[in-house]
């Protein structure tokens, strides 16, 4: 699952090639933009329109929207896709009131029925006026079977959703139930085989429980776990729901998280009642996640005072980390030959490998990443102890986030 990072702080679309997701409410003002070194998506910011006003009619219209989008894209760079001004189908947003936190909403008064007409509509609105732009479709609804109508919608309108490169799925992030919600997905991916979701402000316990099922999501949790607690020793500002040190340690968590969630075992159906880990919504570690055992470093401390258990742990873990080090290195190679274009006497000359052998790195297919990764961790037993098997979820979080052409599938 490709993971976005919510920002409240556009300007670090400058300073990191990790994937962001950014408001256009937060970009609309700006004179002068930043350039992206990565790749990022951008949100309408449609739950804010609506919470605040009840109704886009104080929102950019959709020309004015698709023409921040193309200069987004333009002066940018890096944009995947738009999200549409769509209409969340929650019920506090249709009726209105106070939400936890004390947050009021004006409410629509609309139903969901009309909610999904207008979603529908101005996606094919904003397609017909900028067939350039990467704006993608989104289901809304609230209870299961509406979003199986609002798939109805898009089909009596000719959009195949099964053939779009992402479809987002909303109103599903604020409930309490990751249960409902999960059942909302697999009953989606039923309904569409093939289609591929992007879960808009997914929790950390929905990440856990259903984002196997999910193409990509973002989730700015980070930031609502911050404000509860002190900053981080050393950090001067009140709190660290704007920090970045915070932010990309938290995203460090959940990038393990999915590693670990879609490598150790084979993702299981959703079970009603499933217990659900919410241990990353604890501050972020000063250090990062533990990283592969290297030269002295300890493997576990029960073991200190006896190598000879320890040495088949740490035998293991180099073995994993070897294989995994090799697959980073093989699919790169695969990537800078068929994607940048290199030649194979560039790249042997880079690695100092023969070309033959690069030759043939090259002639091999892209083999399905988590299946091999799980494949791994079975033939060396990482997971025989809780600190390998930590430190294998880092080595394949860094391996799926840094390494051209290994998004997890």
């Amino acid at each position: 699952m490709d993971f976005f990072l919510g920002t409240h702080a556009p300007g670090w679309l400058k300073d990191t090639r990790a994937w962001l997701f950014v408001s256009d409410r937060r970009l609309r003002s700006r004179r002068q933009l930043p350039r992206a070194l990565g790749n990022w998506s951008l949100d309408s910011g449609g739950f804010t329109e609506l919470q605040q006003y009840g109704s886009w009619d104080h929102g950019p219209s959709p020309h004015e929207y698709a023409d921040r989008v193309r200069r987004y894209r333009d002066e940018i760079g890096g944009l995947l896709w738009a999200s549409p001004q769509d209409w969340m189908c929650e019920p506090i947003v249709i009726s209105g009131g106070t939400a936890g936190g004390g947050v009021t909403f004006a409410g629509t008064g609309l139903s969901v029925a009309e909610h999904q007409r207008r979603t529908v509509a101005n996606y094919l609105l904003l397609r017909d006026i900028a067939p350039d732009l990467p704006f993608i479709p989104v289901l809304q609804g609230y209870r299961l079977e509406e979003y199986l109508t609002c798939i109805d919608r898009y089909g009596d309108a000719g959009v195949d959703l099964a053939g779009e490169p992402i479809v987002g799925i909303g109103s599903v992030c604020r409930r309490q139930a990751t249960t409902e919600a999960a059942e909302i997905i697999a009953a989606v991916r039923d309904r569409v085989p093939g289609i591929r979701l992007h879960g808009f402000g997914i929790k950390t316990s929905g990440l856990a429980s259903y984002g196997s099922m999910l193409a990509s999501a973002d989730s700015m949790a980070w930031s609502y776990s911050a404000r509860k607690r002190p900053p981080l020793p050393g950090h001067t500002h009140i709190t660290c729901a704007n920090c970045r040190v915070w932010a990309f340690r938290w995203r460090e968590k959940v990038l393990a998280s999915l590693a670990r969630h879609a490598t150790r075992t084979p993702p299981a159906a959703h079970r009603k009642g499933a217990a659900v880990s919410r241990k990353l919504d604890a501050p972020p570690a000063l250090a990062p996640v533990p990283a592969p055992a290297q030269g002295g470093a300890r493997v576990s401390r029960k073991l200190d005072t006896q190598p000879a258990a320890e040495a088949p742990l740490r035998l293991a873990l180099a073995a994993f980390r070897d294989d995994a080090a090799r697959l980073e290195r093989d699919a790169t190679i695969r990537w800078a030959h068929h994607t940048a274009g290199l030649s194979i006497r560039a790249i042997a000359a880079r690695l100092g490998l023969s070309p033959a052998r690069v030759g043939q790195i090259t002639a091999q297919p892209d083999q399905p990443l988590i299946e091999t990764l799980r494949a791994l961790r079975a033939r060396w037993g990482v997971d025989a102890d809780p600190a390998t098997a930590a430190a294998a979820d880092h080595i394949i979080a860094t391996l799926i986030d840094t390494a051209p052409g290994t998004a997890a599938a």
